[in-house]
Order: C-alpha cells, then sequence, then structure tokens
C-alpha cells in the first residue's frame, strides 16, 4: 500500500508561523502577480471581449470543479492523527476530478460560438491545478511550505508565457489556452507528483486492501459538506458575473472581471496567512488550547480589516493610474467601479480568514447553512441591483454576499468559543 502520511519525511519541530507564512507569501504573491498579468496580457493583446469570454469560461466551469475538489487538502492538512494515507487523497481527487470533466464538458457544449472551446480548455486547466493541489496539501501538513511556493512559482511564470506567446502569434484565446494548460500539467508530473514520489513513494503500491473503497467513502462524506461550501461560495462569486454578462454583454463583463483581478493582490496575503496559520490553528484545536486559537483566529481578523481598508484607500488615491498602465485607458473612467470592488472583496478576505480557523476546527458542516445563505443575498443583489445600476450593481451583488458571510462565521466562532469556554 502506499506510505503512510508520517512515513513521508523525517519527524521534525513544528516550523514557526512566521517561517510558514513567509514560504506561502513567496508562492502566492508570485503566483498571484502571474494571474493578473494573464489577465492584463488579454487586455492589452485583445480586448475588453476577450478579457469576458475567458472570465465567463472559468466562471461557467469553476463552480463545478469547486464541488468535485471537496476542500480535500484542507481535510488532509488538519488531520490531526494522520488517520488516512495520502494516496487515498489523492485517489479520490482524480476521481472526483474526472465525473467534473464529464459535467464541465456538457455545459460548455450548451454555450454559444467560439465559447465551448474556451470553457473546456478553461475547465482543463482549472482541473490539473486541482490535482497539483492535492499533492500541495500533502505539504502543508508536513509544513513543507517550500515545496509548495517552488511549484506556484513556476507554474504562474510558465502560465503566463504560455498565454502571451499564444495571443501574440496566434491572436487566439482558446490555443493560448492550451499552451496554459500543457505547461502546468508539465509541473504537475515533473515537480507536483515527481517530489512527492521521490519524499512519500505516494505511488508503490502493492497488493490489495479490501477496505479501500470504505476509505475512500469515509473521505468523501468527511469532505463532501467543505465541497458543498466551495461549490457554493464560487456560485456567488460568480453568478455577479453570469447577470452582467446576460444584462450587460462581454465587453462590460471584460471591463468587471479585469478591475477585479486587481484584488488577487489582497487574496494572495489572505490564502498564505491562511494556509500558514491552519497547521497551527488545527495543532491548538486538537490540544485543547483555546486561547492560543482565538489568538491566532483574532490575528487574522485584523488582518482582514486592514486589507480591506488599504484596498479601498489605495483604489481611491491611485486608482485611475493603476488602471490606465495595467489595462487600456478605457479602464481609467471607472475609479469608482474599483473602489467599490475592492470593498466588496475586502469584505470577503474577513470571511476567507476566519473561514479557515473554521476549517482548522474541523466545523465543516457549519459552513453550508452560512454559504448558502451568502449565495441567496448574491442572487437576490444581482436580480434586483446590476439591472438598474450596472457594474456598480454587480459590486453591490459580491459585497453583500461577502458581508453576510463575515459576519455569521465571526458569531458562529463567537458562540463556538463562548460554549467552549463555559464550564
Amino acid at each position: 500500500m502506499g506510505a503512510p502520511i508520517e512515513a513521508c519525511l523525517p519527524a521534525r519541530l513544528p516550523v514557526p508561523l512566521r517561517v510558514n507564512f513567509a514560504w506561502t507569501s513567496v508562492g502566492h504573491a508570485t503566483y498571484a502577480a502571474c494571474q493578473w498579468a494573464m489577465v492584463s496580457a488579454l487586455a492589452k493583446l485583445g480586448s475588453a471581449e476577450v478579457v469576458g469570454q475567458y472570465a465567463l469560461g472559468i466562471a461557467a466551469t469553476v463552480p463545478v470543479l469547486m464541488l468535485a475538489q471537496l476542500n480535500l487538502r484542507s481535510v488532509l492538512a488538519t488531520d490531526p492523527e494522520f488517520a488516512k494515507r495520502f494516496h487515498d487523497y489523492r485517489d479520490l481527487r482524480l476521481l472526483t476530478i474526472a465525473l467534473a470533466g464529464v459535467v464541465m464538458a456538457g455545459i460548455a457544449l450548451s454555450m454559444d460560438g467560439a465559447m465551448p472551446r474556451i470553457a473546456l480548455l478553461a475547465g482543463a486547466v482549472q482541473a490539473v491545478e486541482w490535482v497539483s493541489d492535492i499533492y500541495h496539501g500533502l505539504y502543508q501538513r508536513l509544513e513543507r511550505m517550500e515545496r509548495i511556493a517552488a511549484s506556484l512559482v513556476a507554474r504562474g511564470v510558465l502560465s503566463v508565457a504560455a498565454l502571451v506567446l499564444g495571443v501574440w502569434l496566434t491572436g487566439s484565446l482558446a490555443i493560448a489556452l492550451a499552451g496554459v494548460f500543457a505547461v502546468r500539467l508539465l509541473v504537475l508530473v515533473v515537480y507536483d507528483r515527481g517530489i512527492a514520489f521521490q519524499d512519500c513513494a505516494v505511488d508503490r503500491e502493492s497488493g490489495q486492501d479490501s477496505s479501500r473503497a470504505g476509505r475512500l467513502m469515509a473521505i468523501f462524506l468527511t469532505a463532501l459538506p467543505l465541497g458543498l461550501v466551495l461549490m457554493v461560495s464560487s456560485l456567488a462569486t460568480n453568478i455577479p458575473r453570469y447577470f452582467a454578462a446576460h444584462h450587460l454583454g462581454d465587453h462590460a463583463l471584460g471591463i468587471f472581471s479585469a478591475i477585479a483581478s486587481l484584488a488577487t493582490g489582497g487574496s494572495f496575503v489572505v490564502n498564505a496567512l491562511g494556509q500558514a496559520a491552519t497547521p497551527a490553528l488545527a495543532r491548538c484545536y486538537a490540544a485543547g488550547d483555546r486561547e492560543g486559537f482565538r489568538r491566532i483566529t483574532n490575528k487574522l481578523a485584523a488582518v482582514g480589516v486592514a486589507l480591506c481598508a488599504a484596498a479601498v484607500v489605495g483604489s481611491w488615491l491611485v486608482g485611475g493610474f493603476v488602471l490606465r498602465a495595467a489595462y487600456r485607458p478605457e479602464y481609467a473612467e471607472h475609479t469608482g467601479l474599483l473602489a467599490a470592488v475592492m470593498l466588496a472583496t475586502g469584505v470577503g478576505y474577513i470571511g476567507s480568514l476566519l473561514g479557515y480557523s473554521m476549517t482548522a476546527a474541523r466545523m465543516f458542516r457549519e459552513q453550508v447553512p452560512i454559504q448558502v445563505a451568502s449565495l441567496g443575498a448574491t442572487v437576490l443583489a444581482s436580480f434586483f441591483a446590476v439591472p438598474r445600476f450596472g457594474l456598480m450593481g454587480v459590486a453591490a451583488a459580491v459585497g453583500a454576499g461577502s458581508l453576510l458571510q463575515a459576519i455569521a462565521e465571526a458569531l458562529l466562532l463567537l458562540r463556538w468559543a463562548g460554549r467552549e469556554t463555559t464550564p
């Protein structure tokens, strides 16, 4: 059978949070910058319509993948007793991603014009990324964040190069996305799987284990609530884009998506800090260290508030210059929209960071109703605001869902902390 997780690498002392955060910051900063650079390249080499097609392709396929990937990385990273073997997590991820591919193909083929090809390739690009993600979960659990950082840097830089060359040489978004798929697959096979194979022998299995199906089902049932949470959260993020595409067209959707991509700068901090803090939070929870858990959670929330404030102030001060330099002059006319998007996504930063604490505390099922309520708020806001207020209505819809999520998560964590401290 595959090696148990604890046999993968030599035992070592827990890594300080600041070291983990430094490594994850390097990886996520580079990757976030590359994700933004891809959108910027499409805006400069193509048009707002091309950006809109790219955004719609992502929006059409990502919710399916969010459910399929089940957030197995978090389940693996917070497994307090190494209860399962890594190859169980990996094989379940491969199975669910394959099933998602069938669903994504059906969605893509129902679209018009050039969108079937674009949506299929956008989904394939994301699918490869989620296969890499389960290997990253192994190293997150072992606090080997430098391995994750190296993978993110390689994947991000090569993806930008493939996209730019594809659009520049052929003018085809589909060909460019095929190039991105190829380089991400290369990183997965050569680095992510290759390094894990060397360290853990994760693919070396022998014999048959009659309980394997039971183990996979146990992981699936544990992770299913998180998969539902991610799917609903993704829908809440993308539904305003669906309304924008329907009511405002590809050009307007491209403008909004390009502006929203600037929020990746804050997202990288959120993801880096949340992933770096997850092992420490999980240790505090498993050890019953409630004070330590609350202290880390409070720090995460404070960072979220600071990021939100900085994003809004920065957008008002230098937003026009940034939009003109990053894209084209037509984008600089939407400085107010940039501030509104930054406020909406900034509130989302707070909710995301609180979500890491809930996941570390194994509060999986509790997150489902929160995300469903957030989705409901987003749908209602999109229905009423987008036709009336255009792109500002899209930003308002994003903010409505984010605000409800952050408030609900904060209240639930406070209630949980109070219950735990009650004699």
